[in-house]
């Protein structure tokens, strides 16, 4: 073993000895064998392990494997494994010194310079060779191999490893990262076990989870009602489980400390339901690590936490096949072919409710929404429907004949929540928001969503912000970036010293730029004392291009150009893909010749139409509109569904005398259906305008079958009716 080797995991061991409080399993084992045993078995134990071969799964024989063109071979040489990035005499030698998972794939952390290890884009698949494994395969993505969301550092390590110290140092762009335990042991879930150690020393009794600050033993109790088919729960969960697994199952940003009794939203800001992670009906389409589409469930709402389903220690299933469902659902009722009409040996309670999408290649996980097949929904949305995934060769017309007639509430809510996101509040009634009738994560993808349009219903907004769920008032604090800033103060103020830190942290960015001149001083103390809170917690995630990027715009927001721009220049430094800080920095230096420079550097990478439309309105403030035609062009061709850049490419089109062709782009949106209440206003404007009075006639019906009590369309059909004679309506 070489003296490197030997060093580092030296350095492991001493790390993990210093951690305050710390037990591993093996301190576990000789009271709760039979826990430690299951837990051994699990994912969260070989969540990361050192490379060593009996951790080893891939075959490090010289094979190579491409990803994005660029070479990774993998050999073991003096003990050490190891992976070449690169061909030939440009190839670059980096230590494997630690494993990353085991089922249904393996990755691989190459030790780089500064600290930072990277899970290596190239994977092991596990599975047995009849089912397709044993070989390495390369990821499906267009990030850099050496990019920051491959960065164990910045990306992973806090799921993978016990008690992390990131230790990001911005000066140096350096990492000195440790943890407690390599793995997912017990102090992740249970945290310290100082007051269980002191107790066990004092001799006195043994109780439930003695020393512990709290238990999440939260299954609950359960019963049946006469006449009810689904069990209820006696009382709710206090929701500690649920916390502890958020850690790292939600797709999040970490805001704070967690340990077991922390409520989530004290240590997480979950990041919402919304496209392009989710589908508009709620359904997964990103890795979303399953807290986002959980809290969304009826599950959730009735009482059912992570080990209702799941064994803890394991996290296997409690049950083979139907029987986890069935510990609730009666069997005479939900596993018979009157309610999925399918023989019973065909289908299981998931393939409906819970369909899988696969992740990384091979690794199939299921949507955690127990949402209810819906083909017309999931037509209307570009959302895969479980039945269409063994029926595809069946009308989607015919399939819904086969479903009962009746619309589940469940179902109705789904729709209307796609309907929402998609076409805005027109028509839909706000106190949707108001009486309970979606649950709150999805009220809060509403309100987050839809922020600019509700910056005026003052009275919708500040009622969500006496809201009891801190995600609703969280959500309802960003519709107020758009509101003026000594209103924004006098309506968010109250708010400084809300119970819920997600809700503090999403304010600071929104009062950033609103102190007011004169104020209590124990106001002036609670806003100071949030600015802090908020900068600590920014400061210590510099490693990530997005965050660093954020806390750029709070900046921004407050008048430090100087330290904004020095932020977005770090982001550029650490991702220079990343596009959206190279829009940023040709504002702050607008009206100077770097405004140009920045935008066309940005464009090197822009993909999505974001720095091409930025352009088109620098040459706009040029009055060069030949060249802003060209780049709102060539914005919509790269995001056809986005409706700001269609929008001001048909009205620059119309405005320059090609109105056929701003018609054209405008029926787009409607083809995507991505189409909104504005878009279709101006594209029967321009239809009565240019002369084509049948089509535009025809369109308001169209719009009308879509939307009957759009009260824009609505209007418009009056107007129309008003115009024509009856004969031609």
């Amino acid at each position: 073993m070489t003296f490197d080797r030997c060093k580092h995991l030296l350095m492991i061991a001493l790390a993990a000895f210093l951690v305050i409080g710390m037990v591993n399993a093996e301190s576990c084992d000789g009271c709760h064998g039979g826990e430690v045993s299951s837990w051994g078995q699990s994912h969260h134990a070989r969540s990361m392990l050192p490379a060593l071969p009996e951790n080893i799964a891939g075959k490090f024989d010289g094979s190579v494997t491409y990803y994005n063109e660029r070479a990774f071979r993998f050999d073991l040489q003096d003990e050490q494994y190891q992976v070449w990035v690169g061909e030939g005499d440009n190839a670059t030698s980096y230590p494997i010194d630690y494993v990353f998972g085991f089922n249904p794939l393996q990755q691989y952390l190459a030790r780089l310079p500064g600290g930072r290890y990277q899970a290596i884009p190239v994977a092991w698949d596990t599975r047995p060779k009849e089912q397709g494994g044993q070989r390495w395969f390369a990821l499906e993505s267009d990030l850099n191999w050496d990019h920051p969301g491959f960065t164990w550092n910045t990306s992973c390590a806090e799921c993978h490893s016990t008690n992390l110290e990131k230790g990001y140092r911005q000066d140096t762009d350096t990492f000195l990262t440790s943890f407690g335990e390599v793995n997912v042991g017990c102090a992740a879930c249970h945290g310290s076990a100082e007051g269980h150690q002191q107790w066990l020393a004092s001799g006195r009794p043994l109780t439930p989870h003695a020393g512990f600050s709290v238990s999440l033993a939260e299954g609950g109790q359960w019963q049946w009602l006469d006449g009810e088919t689904i069990a209820e729960r006696l009382r709710k969960p206090a929701g500690r489980q649920l916390s502890t697994c958020a850690q790292c199952h939600s797709l999040r940003q970490n805001i704070g400390g967690w340990h077991p009794d922390t409520q989530m939203f004290d240590h997480l800001m979950l990041t919402l339901p919304n496209p392009p992670r989710y589908h508009a009906d709620g359904q997964v389409r990103e890795e979303v690590f399953v807290m986002g589409s959980f809290l969304q469930s009826r599950m959730h709402e009735g009482g059912v936490v992570c080990s209702s389903c799941h064994e803890p220690h394991s996290g296997e299933l409690r049950a083979a096949g139907d029987g986890t469902c069935l510990q609730c659902h009666r069997a005479d009722t939900y596993a018979a072919t009157e309610h999925h009409r399918h023989r019973l040996a065909d289908v299981q309670c998931v393939d409906c409710h819970m369909p899988a999408t696969v992740y990384m290649g091979v690794d199939a996980r299921r949507d955690h929404r127990f949402g209810v097949p819906d083909p017309v929904l999931s037509r209307a949305v570009g959302s895969p429907d479980p039945c269409l995934s063994c029926h595809g060769d069946i009308p989607i017309d015919r399939l819904q004949q086969r479903l009962p007639e009746k619309v589940t509430s469940g179902q109705q809510r789904a729709r209307d929540f796609a309907r929402i996101q998609q076409e805005g509040f027109t028509g839909v009634d706000h106190s949707r928001l108001d009486d309970g009738y979606f649950p709150l994560l999805r009220e809060a993808s509403l309100l987050h969503l839809l922020s600019p349009a509700l910056a005026a219903d003052r009275a919708l907004l500040s009622d969500r912000l006496n809201h009891p769920s801190p995600v609703i008032r969280a959500a309802a604090i960003r519709a107020f970036n758009s509101v003026p800033l000594s209103e924004r103060w006098r309506l968010l103020s109250p708010l400084l010293s809300d119970p819920s830190r997600a809700v503090r942290m999403e304010l600071a960015p929104v009062l950033a730029g609103a102190a007011p001149d004169v104020t209590t001083e124990a106001k002036a103390q609670q806003l100071a004392d949030l600015f802090r809170n908020y900068e600590a917690q920014m400061e210590s995630n510099l490693d990530s291009p997005q965050i660093t990027a954020n806390f750029a715009n709070y900046y921004m927001a407050k008048g430090n150009r100087q330290r904004a721009r020095d932020l977005f220049m770090h982001a550029v430094k650490l991702d220079p893909g990343f596009v959206y800080p190279y829009i940023q920095l040709s504002a702050l230096a607008s009206e100077t010749p770097q405004e140009l420079e920045w935008l066309n550097r940005g464009k090197a990478y822009d993909n999505s139409g974001g720095v091409s439309y930025q352009l088109a309105l620098f040459h706009v403030r040029q009055r060069d509109y030949d060249k802003a035609l060209i780049e709102l062009e060539q914005a919509v061709a790269a995001t056809p569904e986005q409706v700001t850049y269609s929008y001001a490419y048909a009205i620059a089109l119309e405005n320059t005398g090609h109105v056929e062709k701003a018609i054209a782009v405008l029926a787009q949106l409607d083809a995507l259906g991505a189409a909104t209440t504005e878009t279709r206003d101006l594209q029967f404007r321009y239809l009565f305008k240019s002369g084509k009075k049948t089509e535009a006639i025809a369109f308001i019906k169209e719009w009308l079958e879509k939307e009957p009590q759009n009260p824009v369309a609505v209007a418009w059909r009056r107007q129309v009716d008003s115009w024509v004679k009856p004969a031609e309506r």
